[in-house]
């Protein structure tokens, strides 16, 4: 079954915490989001892992230098996993592999940045082995379509047997479609939970649409 993961993409260190904690029961990976990171630093890193215990914790950095410096920091307070961005250079994704491996830790190169041409990367990043490749909509671009991710072509990512995340504008209305055409490992669902009146509820919901995609795909294997 894909994996979920809540991101918190919050500008709010309280409201993220709380939410860390009642939503750890019902996902598998909590996210410290970029915008929680920019507001607060690291060290709010450390004040989510504090309240998780031993729940996978993904830090959102999106490094784009400075690999191995950037990487060890995130692990150092606690992350499990971290991303860097498509475009960075290849000394710095060979970096922040390098810094996961020895931490026993996991990372994933982001495509919030991927631009028309860019996937042309593809066979450097898939030579690095990535954990997991983010393809990602990016918050802006989510906010204004009627229909995200309908314009999205996958194939260049599904023919290389990458592990998947799908992040940026995930709602119970495209899942099912993202879930048939990609089968992803991990299921980023941000704001469709966080903002709801009833986040714990909504993220059950989530997690049963996966569950229920997951017995289809084996009975249909």
């Amino acid at each position: 079954m894909p994996l979920l993961q809540v991101a918190l993409d919050l500008w709010d260190r309280e409201k993220a915490k709380d939410l860390a904690c009642r939503l750890s029961p019902f996902v598998d990976i909590v996210e410290v989001g970029t915008p929680l990171l920019l507001a607060f630093g690291l060290s709010v890193v450390e004040e989510i892992r504090a309240v998780l215990g031993k729940k996978l914790l993904f830090v959102d950095a999106k490094i784009v230098d400075a690999g191995r410096e950037e990487a060890e920091a995130v692990f150092k307070r606690g992350g499990d996993i971290v991303s860097v961005l498509w475009g960075a250079s290849f000394p710095t994704l060979r970096g922040v592999r390098e810094v996961a491996e020895e931490y026993g830790k996991k990372w994933m190169v982001d495509t919030v940045d991927l631009f028309p041409g860019g996937e042309k990367r593809i066979d450097l990043v898939a030579e690095l082995q990535p954990d997991f490749v983010g393809l990602h909509l990016s918050h802006d671009v989510a906010s204004r379509e009627k229909t995200p991710w309908s314009f999205v072509d996958f194939s260049p990512f599904l023919e290389r047997g990458l592990s998947l995340a799908l992040a940026g504008g995930i709602t119970l209305e495209v899942l099912p479609r993202l879930l048939r055409e990609v089968r992803p490992q991990v299921v980023v669902v941000g704001s469709a939970i966080t903002l709801s009146p009833h986040p714990e509820r909504e993220a059950e919901i989530f997690r049963r649409v996966l569950h229920e995609f997951s017995g289809e795909s084996l009975s249909g294997s």
